[in-house]
């Protein structure tokens, strides 16, 4: 409650600050003519002022509920305006200033029937994808959506765009995007899901996909793709509120509030707060997301400019799965299936605050300040059968599986509550000394607390063991962590030539960690009780001295870096070298046996780019870039974790560095573009795993080992004519990973090689009328592996198609429906996922005068085939893994929407 209070205090604050002023003011009225010769007034129109001759937006505002508006605007001498009214579903009309100044226009009409009287309006079909230069603009008003769609709905329509709900990551043509941005300006620091799964799609006119320059990072060594989305003209400058509510079967429930406010210069306030599980679609009713969360920018006269954002989550996900999985060994393969019950309860806190200050055009100074809170209750039950021959029972009934058949059986069970906290700030100061130097500086602190407490219990039963036997055991293990990060960074910035420019800069990294591993065994208390609230008061009598581990690191490391970077209307070339010296102390205590390392090491990166541009639509661009990685501390502990017993990890203190390169190719053409990516790994960790055949006891250790490299690429074509557009999307993709595989039963380890290659083809064709919108989309997803330890080789083919349409009747009656068919073949696929007819289909009917409400009604998966199904391949195993769906549902909703002029 007091977040909540909080939040609504901040968001009342300022939203005073968006009252604008000016010097010239117009005002009147909007109507229409209805059959019966009639004014009606249309609360809500839009009107615009535009500047000649390049109709640049210069102000905007609505009509209230009468009809009535007054726009004030700056008007510039020697400067032609234009006044532009618009209503949705009517066309807009057009006015000089001079001509209503003298005219003495009060009221401005605009026709209900689509014909403009009087007027002279040229219009162009605008492309729907455009690259300029390194930027993709895409007219997001090409790509019709549902009345009330999200802009994650409408990201699914733009071809090259990925956006993978489960982990919300998204990514356009390979590239990886790192933050979601509105006109320009900052949107909920870089939690790309909020804006996709909150922001309406209707209000979103374009977006722009660039690499910009990180606000918070001084030397920014990798690219930083944005996802910019530009806002419609008509709903700048008006607070735009709704609410809605939605109740269905299967407790299918959705509560929504939001008051946005944006301005076409980046100034913005958003507050959204949301309550719903329609997409959580497990079997579990008791599963729901809260979200609550509050955005600002605003730019202060010019010199000072501020953000900040809140976002608190509380979501609750219950699921059930089933994981079959086949893993390879020298001596023939083992085979398990496992039924999972997982319930998570999860709380997050995430907020950040920024201030700019430019007192001059040659200095800013900017200052950052974030903290993150977030807590995870999570409780499972795992039951699972490991066999050293493989039987199609082992998904059906195990008892009819014969017992010689049969390496282990476990029932495993884990609660486990975590903490994390976050602390930092960041400040920023850059400053112009003359025509041809710059200097930067900035300084960070971070500070991050962890606690985690797991309590396991497992009984085991072994079949291969001489005797069968049973072992039983219950653990509990106490983990507390605190780390500290201060970063100091300068750099002198010089402009050797217009085109030609050289960078010097200096960083000191020091982090220091601190990690505790506390296990204690519970099997000797009489009755212990299986609850991480309620332990036996005399727990720590059970404390294992030689599977605890008490570690502290401190990392010192200067990097010194050099940049060039030339361009000119043709030819870009950038350049990069980085020299990383380092030193690692690490002190550490594993039972009686202490420790007190120092390690001397160094990281290099280099990058090369070098890029050529036609005069018309051809770009293209050769990328290297190499740099070493250091193995993280958790890694480098020489510590067993034993909370599974049939599944120990462990440590390796004298793991090296490994070394990364990678070659890529980008070339674009009008409708045309291509990526392609090469990464080689030297030195790279993998695991080195060790079983025992005759329990089924894995035991994994991280080593350095050559060989892995991977091959990615995605050719990209799309191609509009009139309302008709196309697009084909090819992927290709080659793995191959190393990983060693060895038995207790003998010395050394067999090497585990695994290759995987895939295909990703997509065709989609979409007509797009005035009325709405129909897509078709075909795709092809075929993946094979092959493992040189039994010769084995697994394949998967997908064949997708699908139609997704909308259709507005009668101006107020909208209808929208998506259908997709999917058929699997490949190698032992469960015959009942072999294919799967989604259909979903909904209605929404505007009401009143205005349109300001919107009733909807939504049936998804009306033929009950939802399957949530995966298959994939690592170096020492193939599974396939699904969560069990509700079998479709329907929810009825209500949405109104009412703006307010600042």
């Amino acid at each position: 409650m007091r977040i909540l209070i909080v939040i609504l205090i901040i968001y009342l604050a300022n939203v005073p600050i968006y009252a604008q002023n000016s010097r010239s003011t117009i005002s009147g009225h909007i109507f229409t003519i209805e059959k019966d010769g009639g004014k009606l007034p249309l609360p809500y129109s839009t009107i615009s002022i535009l500047q000649l001759p390049d109709s640049l937006f210069i102000a905007g505002t609505a009509t209230n509920e009468q009809g009535a508006f007054k726009i004030t605007y700056t008007r510039l001498k020697n400067s032609l305006y234009l006044l532009k009214a618009s209503y949705t579903g009517m066309p807009p009309q057009y006015h000089t200033t001079e001509q209503i100044k003298s005219s003495a226009i009060d009221t401005i009409f605009l026709d209900n029937n689509g014909i403009i009287l009087n007027e002279i309006v040229i219009t162009a079909k605008q492309p729907d994808i455009q690259e300029k230069q390194d930027t993709t603009i895409i007219n997001a008003t090409a790509f019709k959506t549902p009345q009330n769609a999200y802009l994650h709905e409408l990201i699914k329509r733009i071809p090259g765009i990925n956006y993978d709900e489960r982990s919300g990551k998204l990514s356009y043509n390979g590239k990886a995007i790192q933050a979601i941005e509105l006109n320009g300006k900052p949107f909920f620091n870089r939690d790309t899901k909020v804006a996709l799964d909150n922001l309406p799609a209707k209000f979103i006119s374009k977006i722009r996909i660039y690499n910009k320059e990180d606000s918070k990072k001084l030397n920014q060594n990798t690219p930083y793709y944005i996802l910019d989305l530009q806002t419609k003209e008509e709903f700048n400058g008006s607070f735009l509120n709704s609410v809605m509510a939605g109740y269905g079967t299967r407790k299918k429930q959705s509560l929504e509030g939001q008051s946005n406010y944006f301005e076409k210069d980046g100034d913005n306030i958003s507050l959204i707060l949301n309550r719903s599980n329609k997409e959580l679609n497990t079997l579990y009713g008791k599963n729901m997301a809260n979200s609550l969360g509050l955005n600002f920018y605003k730019n202060m006269g010019g010199k000072f400019d501020m953000s900040g954002n809140i976002h608190y989550t509380k979501n609750t996900n219950n699921s059930l799965s089933n994981i079959y999985r086949e893993e390879y060994l020298p001596k023939g393969n083992l085979y398990s299936f496992s039924t999972t019950f997982n319930e998570n309860n999860n709380q997050a806190l995430n907020s950040s605050f920024y201030v700019g200050w430019k007192p001059n055009t040659k200095t800013s100074l900017v200052i950052d300040f974030g903290y993150t809170n977030n807590r995870t209750d999570n409780n499972s039950e795992d039951k699972n059968l490991i066999l050293n021959h493989f039987t199609d029972s082992i998904q059906t009934d195990w008892n009819t599986i014969p017992d010689r058949y049969k390496v282990n059986s476990n029932r495993y069970e884990s609660r486990n509550k975590s903490w994390n906290k976050e602390y930092q700030w960041l400040s920023i100061w850059k400053q112009d000394i003359d025509k041809r130097w710059k200097a930067n500086a900035s300084i960070q602190y971070i500070q991050r607390q962890n606690k985690n407490k797991n309590l396991s219990q497992s009984a085991i039963h072994y079949y291969q063991n001489a005797n069968d036997s049973l072992s039983d055991s219950n653990q509990y293990t106490l983990s507390p962590g605190d780390n500290t990060e201060m970063n100091a960074s300068i750099n002198l910035i010089q402009t050797v030539k217009k085109d030609f420019i050289l960078k010097y800069a200096y960083d000191y990294h020091f982090k220091k960690e601190q990690t505790m591993r506390n296990i204690y065994d519970l099997m000797y208390f009489d009755d212990p009780s299986f609850d991480i609230n309620k332990l036996p008061a005399d727990y720590q009598k059970g404390y294992v001295d030689s599977l605890s581990n008490n570690s502290h690191s401190k990392t010192n490391t200067h990097k010194i870096e050099f940049n060039l970077s030339y361009q000119t209307q043709r030819w870009r070339m950038y350049a990069q070298l980085t020299y990383s010296p380092l030193q690692r102390n690490i002190k550490q205590k594993t039972g009686e046996t202490r420790t007190d390392t120092t390690i001397y090491s160094s990281d290099i990166k280099s990058s090369l780019s070098v890029g050529w541009r036609s005069k018309k639509d051809f770009a293209f661009t050769v990328f290297y870039d190499g740099n070493t990685a250091q193995p993280p501390l958790s890694i480098l502990l020489p510590v067993r974790n034993t909370n599974n017993p049939l599944y120990v990890i462990q440590g390796n203190p004298n793991l090296k560095r490994k070394f990364i390169h990678s070659i890529a190719i980008s070339m674009r053409i009008t409708g045309l573009s291509l990526y392609t990516d090469y990464k080689f790994i030297s030195n790279d960790i993998t695991q080195k795993i060790t079983y025992n055949p005759q329990t089924g006891y894995r035991e994994t250790y991280p080593i350095n080992i050559n060989g892995n490299n991977s091959l990615t690429s995605t050719l990209q074509w799309n191609k509009t004519t009139g309302d008709f557009s196309f697009n084909i999307n090819e992927n290709i993709s080659y793995n191959n990973r190393i990983s060693l595989i060895g038995s207790k039963d003998k010395t050394g380890a067999d090497r585990s090689k695994t290759r995987e290659f895939g295909i990703v083809n997509k065709f989609q064709t979409a007509y797009r009328p005035d009325w709405g919108s129909i897509e078709l989309t075909g795709e092809y997803f075929f993946k094979q592996s092959q493992n040189s330890l039994q010769q084995t080789n697994v394949f998967s083919r997908d064949y997708k198609v699908g139609i997704t349409g909308h259709a507005d009747l009668f101006k107020n009656f909208q209808i929208n429906s998506d259908f997709s068919y999917t058929y699997r073949n490949g190698t032992v696929i469960d015959q009942n996922y072999n294919s799967e007819i989604l259909w979903n289909f909904g209605i929404t009917l505007l009401l009143f005068k205005n349109k300001s409400a919107e009733l909807s009604f939504y049936w998804a998966d009306i033929l009950k085939q939802r399957k949530d199904y995966m298959r994939n391949v690592t170096t020492d195993s193939f599974y396939e893994y699904h969560i069990q769906q509700i079998p479709g549902y329907m929810l009825f909703s209500l949405k109104y929407n009412f703006n307010i002029q600042p």
